[in-house]
């Protein structure tokens, strides 16, 4: 086998392990913790509360001060994503449970909600 032949089959074996990587880190690759908390947000809570938390006409918007972390603890926070919370000051009606997200991943949420609370107060 020529040189060529030993790159395209050294290649081959470098695609494959970087594939097998891929699938042990998800099925996207390792990622930041914010950039997982992004993910896990816009799969579970962007319906409601819009993709950037400004809130559609089914959620308030995430970036309202009384959501700030002056307002509501991340504990209160996780309690609400975890077991739901019921309507206190918008018109929306109560925010459904979701017992389907594990702890980890409430808390790369909160973490990706709380980098934007502070880019919005700071831009």
């Amino acid at each position: 086998m020529g040189v060529t032949g030993v790159r395209f089959v050294l290649g081959g074996v470098g695609t494959i392990m970087l594939a097998s990587i891929g699938v042990a880190c998800g099925a996207d690759g390792p990622r930041t913790a914010l950039e997982r908390g992004g993910a896990f947000y816009g799969a579970n809570c962007a319906q409601c509360h819009g993709g950037d938390l400004v809130g559609t006409d089914r959620g308030p918007s995430l970036l309202e001060p009384i959501y700030g972390l002056e307002q509501l603890t991340d504990d209160e926070l996780a309690g609400a994503i975890r077991n739901g919370a019921d309507e206190k000051r918008w018109q929306f009606g109560p925010m459904p449970a979701n017992g389907a997200i594990t702890d980890d991943q409430i808390d790369a949420i909160i973490a990706f909600v709380r980098a934007q609370q502070v880019a919005d107060t700071s831009g």
